[in-house]
């Protein structure tokens, strides 16, 4: 079977299992990442092989960034409504990303190296990449980081925002998309139209707001 149809067949067996039982620790996601490392780690495959036999699940990201698109102008009306709201909200949370995750780490003793890569765990990995090197922070190290942070917020963070006493499908949707991204904002999905109009906007925005206000807060943890 090849690595593409191994990762293809992982995810509809996790999606069936999620829709069978919906539970957070059930998401897709984090099943179909379970069984896709189990299986390569047991059959020995290198992991740059495997990445250029799913090369074609990479591009297709490039028509989801589009229908995000289509899905934030059905819900135009919602976002432009909540609009001053939504931005400060998301500009908090990408100086919260590169402030206070940084600092936590050091307060439990966490390596330089790992500081750099966690602050920049909320934003998408295509847009970490690229802002990862320029602060000293190893692309390699910072992309699972990413990865992790979206799958631990599509398990946890509806349920946590709920029992905070979150109801709202369009801030349910802006947190999932600020904090966990991509991943994030496909669990938003679930929340209804509004849910992912809000994620998908709020992942672009905090991309944006990470890469204009890391020049100004990075130095103030010491890592500029």
């Amino acid at each position: 079977m090849s690595l593409l149809l191994l990762t293809l067949l992982a995810y509809f067996i996790a999606e069936a299992l999620y829709r069978r039982r919906p539970r957070p620790w059930l998401n897709p996601v984090l099943i179909a990442v379970v069984l896709v490392a189990l299986a390569i780690l047991l059959a020995g495959v290198p992991l740059a092989r495997y990445q250029e036999a799913t090369r074609p699940l990479v591009w297709l990201l490039k028509p989801a960034v589009v229908a995000l698109g289509y899905a934030m102008h059905r819900e135009w009306r919602a976002v432009r409504e909540n609009a001053l709201r939504f931005f400060l909200g998301v500009a908090a949370g990408a100086a919260t990303s590169l402030l206070f995750t940084p600092l936590l780490a050091r307060a439990l003793g966490a390596p330089e190296a790992l500081l750099r890569a966690l602050a920049f765990k909320s934003v998408t990995s295509g847009i970490a990449v690229d802002l990862a090197p320029r602060y000293g922070a190893d692309p390699a190290l910072t992309v699972p980081l990413v990865i992790l942070t979206g799958i631990l917020g599509a398990v946890l963070g509806v349920p946590l925002l709920k029992r905070l006493g979150v109801r709202s499908p369009f801030a349910l949707g802006a947190a999932l998309g600020t904090a966990s991204h991509g991943i994030g904002t496909a669990r938003a999905a679930e929340e209804g139209p509004q849910a992912l109009a809000a994620g998908g906007l709020a992942m672009a925005a905090a991309g944006l707001f990470t890469g204009l206000l890391a020049p100004l807060l990075l130095p103030l943890v010491g890592l500029g």
